[in-house]
């Protein structure tokens, strides 16, 4: 990723913060509300310095957020009861948030850890789910 040294830092503070707070949270949507932050720091970047790799990794947070929040949203007010929210999914995505930290702070591309973001968001959705079970979808 192409950023000043003082926007990577921001960046990765940031996420940095959001990693301890959802690790903090109790609850799915509290963990959600600190994690829709990591795609917001991108966006507020972004707007003082353009990089691609920067956008579609905004993209890929925002997506996974929009995904997971769905799925949260609907097991808590009932509409869905087959469909659950694979045991570990926070943790990994804890995980993979301080993956993509390193590979910022190392220079390496943050591609690979933005799959396991998405393929984790996928894992929220009925097809990504049964996948899960049927242990193709390993999260």
């Amino acid at each position: 990723m192409n950023l000043s040294m003082d926007m990577q830092k921001l960046f990765t503070d940031e996420v940095g913060f959001v990693i301890e707070r959802m690790k903090e949270a109790k609850d799915p949507a509290t963990k959600l509300y600190f994690f829709s932050a990591a795609y917001g720091v991108a966006n507020r970047i972004m707007n003082i310095e353009f990089d691609p790799e920067l956008a579609f990794m905004h993209n890929v947070l925002n997506a996974a957020y929009g995904t997971i929040n769905g799925r949260v949203i609907a097991l808590s007010s009932g509409q869905e009861t087959g469909v659950g929210i694979p045991v570990k999914l926070f943790a990994r995505l804890e995980e993979a948030l301080e993956e993509m930290i390193n590979k910022i702070q190392q220079g390496e591309e943050t591609y690979p850890v933005l799959e396991k973001i998405s393929n984790l968001a996928y894992s929220t959705t009925g097809n990504g789910y049964y996948l899960y079970l049927k242990g193709l979808l390993s999260i």
